[in-house]
């Protein structure tokens, strides 16, 4: 398997053409807490995660911290750089260390000129973002913490999840911190549902990580209104 076949933005290219892509790329490795750009800067480059995850964010005028969402193993960070004149929407920090191939935006442009697919799949991903972002809205605005969590996990196992030799159970690599952040609550309130589910078989709350043990349960949860 080639290693750009696992991203989806180089889906439907060949071999040969994957082979052209990977010499125009960098790899580069960045430490925990490392700023990979921020908003409203010069789309310079994009990165391909290979290890690692990639907080995605927003500033807020206090300059506090609105996370978007978390980037994982074979996710891209800093699509924008595939427009010309491109700016970042977002600001991206890695939260743990990373590994990642990078490249730089005026290498992508001459890529998509030779390769038209890669302007399909870049604007494609950028519309699930934006789909994505408007929906990370709504469960803000709309749900609430338990079934703003709920929904977290069941999106962090099915794109991240590593199954156990548990029949039917997922591990996903995430510290509770960064649940926290991407749900916009304190690191205590997770820390206290995560606790409670797992009394009530739903998950397992780990060093470093969170075992999903029953995710029908926690779609159930994600579904469920509140009361306040």
């Amino acid at each position: 398997m080639h290693v750009l076949e696992r991203y989806r933005l180089f889906e439907g290219l060949d071999p040969q053409a994957l082979d052209d892509i990977a010499a125009y790329a960098r790899v580069s490795q960045a430490r925990r807490g490392a700023i990979l750009f921020e908003e409203h800067t010069p789309a310079e480059a994009l990165y391909a995660v290979q290890n690692g995850w990639v907080r995605l964010y927003k500033l807020a005028a206090d300059g506090r911290q609105s996370v978007i969402r978390l980037s994982g193993p074979s996710d891209i960070v800093g699509i924008s750089a595939v427009l010309p004149e491109g700016m970042y929407t977002l600001a991206a920090q890695a939260i743990s260390p990373c590994r990642l191939l990078t490249w730089r935006a005026c290498d992508l442009h001459r890529l998509i000129d030779r390769y038209p697919v890669l302007q399909r799949s870049s604007l494609r991903l950028l519309s699930e973002y934006r789909d994505h972002l408007q929906q990370q809205f709504l469960e803000l605005a709309t749900e609430h913490v338990e079934q703003r969590l709920a929904h977290a996990l069941i999106r962090l196992a099915d794109q991240y999840g590593a199954p156990i030799s548990a029949p039917g159970q997922v591990k996903i690599p995430i510290m509770q911190r960064d649940l926290a952040d991407l749900i916009g609550v304190s690191h205590y309130t997770v820390n206290r549902l995560l606790h409670l589910w797992q009394q009530q078989g739903l998950v397992q709350s780990r060093r470093g990580c969170v075992v999903v043990t029953d995710r029908q349960q926690l779609l159930t949860r994600a579904e469920t209104s509140f009361e306040s």
